[in-house]
């Protein structure tokens, strides 16, 4: 009842952010935006579907959750199909705002329910590799698509993934806060944990975005053409199936802190190696560690945020910062790479994840100080 639902809502709110690279690049070159444009563009609806989620999140659900995600997912549908009449700049941007408000919809309705899954990991990892094994088909297909018709490309393959989304979301079970559940879990000692891990999240993520619309330059700049760019961004992406299932077979076996604070330091290393070094094998070596330690560094995070509510309003938050982190992140980029290089959106990420992996170890510290969480924390 939870999966087939919540993978359609992942496809929807994700698949966009999958194909960052791909869509800014489009945009500069086929629809005639400039690079600041096209990021603020994609910025803009991620954003939009984040704070959209945030906002549907803290609202006390008396309503039909299956009802809301399902005209939220038609809502996606119609304004991207608007997005193929024309390029002018006014209407991709009313177009995508209008889609973000429809998946941030999807998303605050489908991912609650991830809180009443019995085994979070795994429930999160199968979610995610769906949407790793159809980002990575569109990352090797859309380079030859946009051949031939352009910016719309990217966009026809939002239109299927939304239409096949919303087909899903058909099946949600629906789902509401009980009476007095928001007022209980704001008293309650993990809501200072929370606190900790919706930072973290947060952090995490905006360098995530930040780092993954610069693929596209950190790849030219190691020697590479778009064609054989957009076939390693493919790999690489099939390549977070790995970390994924490692999530899903490991699971909780070895906690989900040590777990966490191990991924996320490999990933920010990794991504400091792409970003500041330009050298062929580096850059592949490199994204494969980053893939490999990106979505399963994700799962945890998710899952933990998970653990910390069963209305699932923590988790629906979390996922909702995924989003918004990651939408930030191309502006973010645009800014550090044109006030100083390409190499030092690198290093600011590498500082974001320096202060995720101290929130953390502030949540492990309070686990300590706090034995009776210590089940539900780890």
């Amino acid at each position: 009842m939870i999966l087939l639902p919540v993978v359609g809502a992942q496809l929807i709110v994700t698949t966009s952010l999958f194909l960052m690279p791909v869509i800014i690049d489009t945009l500069q070159v086929h629809a005639g935006l400039s690079a600041k444009a096209a990021g603020s563009l994609l910025s803009m609806e991620l954003a939009t579907s984040a704070l959209t989620t945030l906002c549907v999140s803290v609202w006390r659900r008396n309503h039909s959750s299956r009802h809301w995600a399902f005209a939220g997912g038609l809502l996606t549908v119609a304004a991207t199909a608007l997005t193929l009449i024309s390029a002018a700049p006014l209407l991709l941007f009313a177009t995508r705002f209008l889609a973000g408000v429809g998946a941030g919809v999807v998303g605050a309705e489908a991912t609650s329910v991830l809180a009443c899954g019995i085994d979070r990991e795994r429930l999160i990892a199968t979610v995610t590799i769906v949407s790793i094994v159809d980002a990575a088909f569109w990352l090797a297909v859309l380079p030859y698509m946009i051949d031939s018709i352009g910016y719309r490309a990217p966009y026809a393959c939002l239109l299927l993934i939304c239409l096949s989304g919303t087909y899903l979301l058909r099946r949600l079970p629906s789902f509401s806060i009980r009476q007095g559940a928001t007022v209980q879990a704001s008293r309650s000692p993990f809501a200072v944990f929370a606190v900790l891990v919706f930072a973290a999240v947060f952090l995490t993520q905006l360098g995530q975005g930040a780092f993954w619309s610069m693929e596209s330059i950190y790849g030219s700049n190691a020697g590479f053409n778009n064609h054989a760019i957009g076939m390693i961004l493919s790999i690489v992406t099939l390549l977070l199936l790995l970390g994924a299932l490692g999530a899903a077979w490991t699971g909780n076996r070895f906690g989900r802190l040590p777990s966490l604070l191990t991924l996320i330091a490999t990933n920010a290393l990794s991504i400091l190696l792409v970003s500041t070094i330009a050298v062929h094998i580096v850059y592949v070596a490199a994204n494969v560690l980053q893939s490999l330690t990106n979505l399963s560094s994700v799962i945890y995070q998710l899952a933990l945020a998970a653990s910390l509510d069963r209305s699932g309003r923590a988790v629906a938050v979390s996922t909702a910062l995924v989003t918004l982190g990651n939408g930030l992140g191309p502006g973010l980029a645009a800014g550090l790479s044109a006030g100083f290089s390409a190499p030092s959106v690198g290093v600011c990420v590498l500082g974001f994840n320096a202060a995720a992996l101290g929130f953390y170890c502030a949540v492990a510290w309070r686990r300590m100080a706090r034995p009776e969480t210590s089940a539900t924390l780890t």
